[in-house]
């Protein structure tokens, strides 16, 4: 199935504003991206410093993360 102009402008949009296409199916068009920034990163290492073996990072890190799914 070919995209619509349309569809193809909304996913430009998106990708020019840092998301990522992940996965593109016939159906739909699946964009991903990650909110976490490095001060977001230091932030966290403060207030829970390294004696917990950065699991705050790793958790701050996968939280973080957005999908938006475009149907076709």
């Amino acid at each position: 199935m070919v995209m619509s102009k349309e569809i193809k402008e909304e996913v430009k949009m998106y990708i020019t504003n840092d998301w990522d296409i992940e996965e593109e199916t016939p159906e739909f068009v699946l964009l991903t991206r990650n909110k976490a920034t490095g001060i977001g990163h230091l932030v966290v290492f403060l207030i829970f410093g390294w004696w917990t073996f950065f699991i705050g990072n790793v958790i701050y890190h996968f939280t973080s993360k957005q999908k938006k799914k475009i149907i076709k």
